[in-house]
Parts: structure tokens; C-alpha cells; sequence
């Protein structure tokens, strides 16, 4: 399984929940949910880096906007991480 930093994960999860937000969308989750600041850099470094691996697609959401899309390897990531920790927590 292809490893994917703590961050990359988190939003990879908040992707596949929201459907298609932009960046400021998941940010602004993920300052809420680590009570810290995201870097806007770090954020798009993450998101970029997350589409060069085939597990979301970004396209514009308007002029300035782009917006995030889960793709089938994105979900099968995620379905295979949610069975390796349900394996280990479930016991």
C-alpha cells in the first residue's frame, strides 16, 4: 500500500466526504479539527501531491476556484486503510 503522510490521509477522508470542495473548504476543516493553522503552501503542496498519485482529480471550480474529486484509487486507498484499522481496533 502506497504510505501517505498523516495530512495527505485527513484529506483524502475529507474529500470523499464532501464530494468536490476546494482548498479552502478542507483547510478550514482541518484548522478546525488540529485547533492550528494550515499553511496555504502545505496545503496545496499535500493536494498536489495527492492528484501526481492518482487519488484526486482537480478542476476548476470557477475563475480562481479549483475544486477536488476523489478517483477510484483514491476510494480503494481509503477502503483498504478502513479495513487495516478496523482490523487492529477491532479485536
Amino acid at each position: 500500500m502506497r504510505t501517505l503522510h498523516a495530512l495527505q490521509r485527513e484529506m483524502l477522508v475529507l474529500v470523499a466526504d464532501y464530494g468536490d470542495p476546494c482548498g479552502q473548504d478542507i483547510k478550514r476543516e482541518l484548522e478546525e479539527y488540529h485547533d492550528a493553522t494550515i499553511r496555504s503552501e502545505q496545503l496545496y503542496h499535500h493536494l498536489d501531491s495527492l492528484c501526481e498519485r492518482g487519488f484526486v482529480e482537480k478542476h476548476h471550480a470557477d475563475g480562481r476556484t479549483n475544486a477536488y474529486v476523489i478517483t477510484d484509487a483514491g476510494r480503494e486507498w481509503l477502503d483498504r486503510q478502513t479495513r487495516w484499522v478496523r482490523s487492529h481496533i477491532e479485536n
